[in-house]
């Protein structure tokens, strides 16, 4: 099986909320809770290829995109599957 993260926009739960939250999708499939907007940079948790979780900290949305895109890469690289 592959291992591959995604980011997909969703709608906020809050009328409120200027920021969108993001799901994170592994294979396709959400996995976790989104990341939402905390004041100065977005919060959540990203899946690892041993079956782990990471945490980037409170971080802007570019930044989100690379560690995504460095995960994918280096779970490609490495020919990692998702356990």
């Amino acid at each position: 099986m592959s291992f591959r993260i995604t980011l997909r926009s969703k709608p906020s739960t809050h009328f409120f909320e200027t920021h969108k939250r993001w799901q994170v999708c592994l294979n396709g499939e959400p996995w976790g809770d989104p990341f939402y907007y905390n004041m100065t940079g977005f919060r959540g948790v990203l899946p690892l290829p041993g079956g782990g979780a990471f945490d980037p900290g409170e971080t802007t949305l570019t930044a989100l995109r690379r560690e995504v895109a460095r995960i994918n890469r280096e779970a490609r690289e490495s020919g990692s599957a998702a356990p």
